[in-house]
């Protein structure tokens, strides 16, 4: 198969997705008219949205105390314990990242252990 061939294939395929995507896309819209018929669409869309929307409210209320209770979690409690861990460059390790807690904490131990490994 040459480069030509393969890309009338490629065309003809993309032309069969483009008629499958526009049957049903008619599909979709025979089936909305059966569920919202014309003559009562307006008032079963308003009738959804009046349902719809104390449930959204809630959704975004509950959205934005966890993202208040998380903030405040992590810049005010965070700071009494210490904040953030701080993260070094393992030495040895090529980069690597370990906790300078660790490392500060027996710095002759983390070495004993390196070299153990064979590093």
């Amino acid at each position: 198969m040459g480069g030509e061939s393969i890309m009338n294939v490629v065309m003809e395929k993309l032309k069969e997705l483009l008629v499958l995507l526009v049957n049903f896309g008619g599909f979709l819209e025979e089936e909305l008219e059966k569920v919202f018929p014309a003559a009562s669409r307006e008032e079963k869309v308003r009738h959804w949205i009046q349902v719809g929307t104390p449930f959204l409210i809630l959704g975004v209320a509950l959205l934005l105390l966890y993202c208040c209770v998380s903030c405040c979690c992590r810049y005010c409690c965070g700071r009494r314990s210490g904040g953030v861990m701080k993260m070094m460059k393992a030495p040895g390790r090529g980069g690597h990242l370990i906790p300078r807690t660790v490392f500060e904490s027996d710095p002759s131990g983390y070495f004993r252990a390196l070299h153990a490994d064979g590093r």
